[in-house]
């Protein structure tokens, strides 16, 4: 019997292929999350310190124009927070996008991979039913005993 070949191999290769491609893009992505997180915490931690400084002036009085400029580097460190704070959303949502993208891929190349294991178990047994068969009317022909297709009484 001839050796077990899945028509479908070549997809089979392309569907592993586009899913390691998607778990790589998943993986820059969870990297982009956490270097958003981080900016995030930057951010954060500057806009802290700009608060506690312009609080500290103010407890040793400060003059106008500088209580003005420190209040409006408040709001720009606020401003910087805020942006980074969206960059961390954008980042997650592409994060969960590309998670979607990959859990299909992986979806589609177990459902080939099962195919793929039900067509080569269905080979087995046929490959199996095959060999009995023969040794089969092997034994019998050594038995010399009539098989199916030899009527007794008949001498050949």
């Amino acid at each position: 019997m001839k050796p077990f070949h899945f028509t479908l191999e070549p997809l089979r290769v392309l569907r592993r292929q586009k899913e390691r491609a998607a778990q790589q893009r998943y993986a820059r992505a969870l990297i982009e999350c956490a270097e958003a997180e981080r900016q995030l915490e930057r951010a954060t931690a500057e806009m802290q310190t700009g608060w506690k400084l312009l609080g500290s002036e103010l407890d040793r009085g400060i003059a106008a124009a500088r209580l003005a400029n420190l209040r409006m580097w408040c709001r720009i460190l606020e401003n910087r927070r805020g942006e980074r704070r969206g960059a961390l959303a954008e980042a997650r949502r592409a994060a969960d996008e590309v998670f979607s993208e990959m859990a299909v891929a992986i979806r589609d190349r177990e459902a080939l991979d099962r195919f793929h294991d039900k067509s080569r178990r269905t080979h087995d047994r046929e490959v199996s039913r095959e060999q009995q068969k023969m040794f089969d009317e092997l034994a019998v022909q050594l038995n010399g005993t009539p098989g199916p297709l030899q009527f007794p009484g008949r001498t050949t």
